[in-house]
């Protein structure tokens, strides 16, 4: 007799229905997972020496998070000079991302605009990011900048002065005009032009006399608004049609060019280009960009810090002050009053008199000049008075200088060049090696006017105290280590053309910033 099994039945039918339910479960998994990545996504982070690091980003994560993450998992001191670039590797085009932008929101863009082409991020240091706050003559010189077409400007003002002010708000950039190459669009001929930025927008003609005359034509026409209490439009009427606009910054994302000679056949290789986000880019003839040419580094670093300003205005300030921000509430006042001054982020570099009852900012350059001359004495006197410390004899006789970031064991001539010269934007940056012209000694290379300077750190004894000693200037200024040395020559000129500002370090497995060639490989 043959019985019918109920349990077998049931087990039966519910096997058939199994197919339906495991695929209602695996699309549901799949929206659930297309919902996550709209929301984050790993992606890989270069450093200049080759090594990476991944990092899950979410939506909404500004550059300045990330880059305090990057600096943790590389190992290396948070610095408002960190900064994340956007690097397209085919192209040759580069440009680094403001504090407030969405990583996530760029990467989505970069991956629309061309998913194929070869692009990374890479993490690395960008002096000129806030520098131009502090220095500003050196990024805006005189002969590109009109300040008399400037609002709030009195007549007569210093321009470093004025300079200062208008950076103090950070609400407005002053005109900025050179002579430049501009690429025709969709073709590969380059031409002379004045290139003219105003407000947000960017203006040229082939004649320099039309630039001046507009220039006055903004003036009179803004003062007549301002004393009628008018609000300033944006744009200007372009009379004859002899001044075209170019473009308006707020449409385009800038960019820079590793070599413009060798990847746009530009005539110089200081190249910058302009780039509409979400527009798709062709690596090899590069439609959809904007191309221009400088005749050198100094004029593009204007054009870029001009064009930086004018297109964000309060936000940079706002950036920077954040960032500074939370240093001060994550740093313990023993750090914050420590004597040395590795960066900007730490505390601001202003000339201080405090030989009155009430300490004062120094305004006056020349005033200031003379104080650090004056502090330089004070500080040999000191030297040559008191007792020799006991801990700078220990830190000599162990080699203090080997556990500083700015030390570069083994290194060239030509590799600290190198070196120097890829990452050395502003003045005042540097590093310190061993010589190997002349053993025992040490070199300090440093940038200054857009060049790079070794000057030879001499031991000298010191016939007084019979003690060994480090000098740059043949035993005039001496110092028991070099740690003191530098120390001094970063608050104090001195001997040298420039006062050091920032210092080119190495990462624990190596040179953070190397001149080897990068990989080229996609996110």
């Amino acid at each position: 007799m043959r019985m019918k099994c109920a349990c077998v039945e049931s087990s039966s039918t519910s096997y058939e229905r199994l197919p339906n339910v495991l695929g209602l479960y695996t699309r549901e998994t799949e929206n659930d997972k297309n919902v996550l990545n709209e929301k984050q996504e790993e992606l890989v982070f270069y450093n200049d020496d080759g090594s990476y690091q991944t990092v899950v980003v979410e939506k909404n994560l500004c550059a300045s998070d990330l880059c305090q993450v990057l600096a943790l998992k590389n190992r290396v001191a948070k610095d408002v000079n960190w900064t994340i670039v956007e690097h397209w590797v085919d192209s040759g085009l580069e440009r680094s991302l403001e504090d407030h932008e969405e990583v996530l929101a760029v990467y989505r863009d970069m991956e629309s605009v061309a998913k194929q082409q070869n692009k990374r991020f890479v993490f690395r240091k960008d002096f000129r990011k806030y520098e131009f706050f502090h220095n500003p003559q050196q990024f805006f010189p005189a002969d590109m900048v009109d300040l008399t077409a400037c609002e709030n400007i009195v007549a007569g003002t210093c321009s470093a002065v004025a300079l200062q002010n208008m950076l103090a708000n950070a609400d407005q950039c002053p005109p900025i005009f050179s002579q430049v190459w501009v690429r025709e669009p969709n073709k590969q001929i380059w031409s002379k032009a004045f290139l003219l930025l105003k407000d947000r927008t960017l203006y040229l003609s082939y004649k320099v006399q039309v630039v001046a005359k507009f220039l006055r034509h903004w003036k009179n026409r803004d003062n007549c608004l301002l004393m009628n209490n008018e609000r300033v439009p944006e744009d200007v009427s372009l009379e004859w049609g002899q001044l075209q606009v170019y473009g308006r910054l707020t449409d385009y994302n800038i960019y820079t060019t590793l070599n413009a000679k060798n990847q746009l056949k530009a005539p110089t290789e200081f190249g910058l280009c302009l780039r509409s986000p979400g527009s798709e880019t062709d690596a090899e003839s590069d439609a959809g960009l904007r191309c221009l040419a400088c005749e050198s580094e100094r004029a593009r670093t204007c054009w870029i810090t001009a064009m930086r300003l004018a297109k964000y205005g309060k936000q940079l300030r706002e950036n920077y002050r954040a960032f500074k921000n939370k240093q001060i509430e994550n740093m313990s006042p023993r750090e914050y009053n420590s004597y040395t001054v590795p960066n900007e982020s730490v505390r601001s570099r202003v000339a201080m008199d405090f030989t009155g009852s009430v300490g004062r900012i120094v305004e006056d350059p020349k005033e200031a000049k003379a104080i650090a001359v004056a502090e330089g004495y004070s500080w040999k006197r000191r030297w040559r008075a008191g007792p020799r410390p006991a801990v700078v004899v220990q830190g000599l006789e162990s080699g203090v200088h080997i556990t500083q970031p700015w030390f570069h064991s083994g290194m060239s001539r030509d590799q600290a060049t190198a070196l120097v010269t890829r990452h050395g934007t502003v003045d005042g940056v540097f590093l310190v090696r061993e010589s190997r012209s002349n053993p025992g000694s040490f070199v300090l290379t440093f940038r200054c006017g857009g060049k790079v300077i070794h000057s030879q750190i001499q031991p000298v004894m010191d016939p007084v105290r019979d003690a060994l000693c480090y000098t740059l200037d043949s035993g005039v200024t001496k110092f028991y280590d070099l740690l003191q040395l530098v120390e001094f020559y970063q608050l104090n000129a001195g001997c040298l053309p420039t006062r050091l500002t920032h210092y080119l370090v190495q990462s624990p497995t190596g040179p953070l910033y190397s001149d080897k060639p990068s990989i080229n490989s996609n996110f």
